[in-house]
């Protein structure tokens, strides 16, 4: 690659902004020869020459004026309100720095069509950003702001830390700019990651990698597109450096909301694009009109299998936002609640997803729908949630969910009796468990929730108080449904019974209580029968089957806790 390029820079006001940038001066004049017909003030062609000492030579080749301003958009930073401290230029490529980077400067990356990733680790994209009027000073500014609060520290020492990093991160961009690194034409991102390895550079590998693909991307003027290029490259799932290289690739890509609504399709409204996000995240997403489904079938299984853990942690920070937004779900009054999906997805018998931040979320949403702040905003919000929850043990997940995150300690009195009022009706599992669930089901649900209980930050006192009235409505459903019986089938041998039994009681529907002692119960009354074993073997015939049988039943007790 040569060491001279030549760079294409508009005017705007008294500033000269990096338009783009090419490596063949014709290509270049050429290109400043279309952007004059523009609205431009004017028009230059720089050679950037560098030294063998690293210094640039800059000589302006071509200077023209236009007929006006630059009709380009104005682009500013976005409004954030929390930023990753950053001190070294690795800090600046973590994947909380970028989601963060991405936020500040999605206007700008929106309209180049760029990614976090094709900035840092492409000095060309990396030198256009910084050049761009005043841009880089002012992100700097409001995330050293952000820093100086959280730390209680200085404001400019902030700033002087992050340029510092900024300044480390570009000097090895620009090192490796003109290193000639293998391409990624019919090879996967492992091959490229162990042919720059076999190169054995000064440079890390996986940051060399990265600006191999980022070269790539940067080709590519389409979100769908750096997707598809990005699904292509795979490779080797075992490869788990390559990766986790990927997962940041993709984890910038759809931290653009355009990028997001190209993948996806058009929502008819917020809420269900939030919904749409959620699926995504989850891996079961089905695009609406205009998606770009050939990508969702290659991502879903890869979200669902948990391959791409920070693109799935960013996409969650994203959806977290959304809810957190005052940002009608519903376009027109009267439409279908979207809430209802979102909570569906976002509620199981495992808590919440995403944990804290999703519950802090979906109370503020519930504390907003109340037109409610102050103090009570956060147990407002939980009781509005929970009202909107069915069957019980849906509040229970959620309230255990919202108890467990502390999020409304100072009235945990109140959110405890939201809580217990969730197993009041315990009468045969009907408000407590789903109506169409097969029995089996419901037992394995009740003793789900005894687990979360019993593993919550309940006091030991709450969590006997509601465990106790848990086990009851087992017991009392194994009673009226007949669940042992019908297990204990008299139609049935005594050995097949006892083996149903046993394995029922070790199965891990029943909760450590009455329910459970109510089945052991059933199993040792054959244990105390006369001459059990017996009976146990009566219908085999070979003595070697018989001992066998017998050893295996024992053991099995044995293993069951008997």
């Amino acid at each position: 690659m040569s060491d001279t390029t030549f760079e294409i820079r508009v005017q705007r006001g008294d500033r000269w902004i990096i338009h783009s940038t090419f490596d063949v001066e014709k290509e270049a004049v050429n290109e400043a020869e279309k952007v004059l017909k523009t609205k431009v003030s004017a028009v230059r062609v720089v050679r950037d020459w560098e030294r063998a000492d690293g210094r640039h030579i800059e000589k302006v080749i071509l200077e023209k004026e236009g007929a006006g301003e630059d009709d380009e958009k104005d682009v500013r930073v976005s409004a954030i309100d929390d930023a990753p401290l950053c001190a070294s230029d690795n800090d600046l490529l973590g994947s909380e720095s970028r989601a963060t980077i991405n936020r500040l400067l999605r206007k700008y990356f929106e309209q180049e069509i760029l990614t976090p990733c094709e900035v840092m680790y492409n000095y060309q994209n990396l030198r256009k950003l910084m050049f761009h009027d005043t841009l880089m000073p002012t992100a700097v500014d409001k995330v050293a702001g952000i820093h100086a609060k959280a730390t209680e520290g200085d404001h400019i020492e902030a700033m002087n830390k992050l340029h510092g990093a900024i300044e480390q991160l570009s000097a090895r961009a620009r090192e490796v700019e003109k290193v000639d690194l293998p391409a990624f034409e019919d090879a996967t991102i492992s091959e490229v990651r162990d042919e720059i390895r076999r190169l054995n550079l000064a440079e890390d590998t996986d940051f060399l990698t990265m600006v191999a693909l980022t070269r790539v991307l940067s080709s590519s003027r389409n979100w769908v597109g750096k997707l598809d290029l990005a699904l292509k490259v795979k490779g080797d799932e075992k490869d788990e450096a390559a990766r986790k290289l990927l997962d940041d690739v993709i984890a910038d890509i759809l931290g653009s909301p355009v990028a997001l609504k190209e993948l996806l399709g058009s929502s008819r409204s917020f809420g269900d694009a939030v919904i749409l996000h959620i699926d995504l995240a989850l891996g079961r997403a089905q695009g609406n009109r205009g998606a770009a489904d050939d990508i969702l079938e290659l991502l879903n299984p890869l979200f669902g299998s948990g391959l791409l853990a920070t693109s799935q942690n960013a996409l969650f920070d994203y959806i977290v936002r959304e809810i957190r937004s005052p940002n009608n779900l519903t376009r027109h009054e009267g439409d279908p609640d979207p809430l209802v999906g979102i909570l569906d997805r976002l509620i199981s018998d495992k808590g919440v997803v995403y944990g804290t931040p999703m519950v802090s979320a979906l109370a503020e949403r519930g504390a907003r729908l109340r037109n409610v702040g102050g103090p009570r905003a956060m147990i407002e919000g939980i009781a509005e949630i929970n009202s909107r929850l069915t069957p019980n043990w849906r509040k229970l997940a959620w309230l255990l969910a919202a108890s467990n995150s502390e999020i409304a300690e100072e009235f945990e009195d109140e959110l405890f009796e939201m809580l217990i009022d969730t197993v009041k009706d315990m009468r045969a599992l009907r408000a407590f468990c789903d109506a169409d669930a097969k029995p089996r089901d419901k037992m394995v649900t009740v003793t789900l929730m005894n687990d979360a209980i019993q593993s919550s930050n309940l006091t030991d006192a709450q969590k006997q108080r509601v465990g106790e009235k848990l086990d009851e409505g087992l017991m009392q459903y194994l009673v009226r449904e007949k669940v042992i019986e019908r297990i204990d089938n008299p139609a049935l041998h005594l050995r097949k019974r006892a083996y149903m039994l046993v394995q029922f009681c070790s199965s891990g529907v029943l909760i450590e209580g009455k329910s459970a002692s109510m089945a052991r119960k059933r199993v040792v009354g054959y244990l105390k029968q006369p001459n059990f074993t017996d009976k146990l073997v009566d219908d085999i015939k070979d003595m070697t089957a018989k001992e066998g049988t017998i050893r295996d039943f024992y053991a099995l007790l044995q293993r069951s806790g008997f």
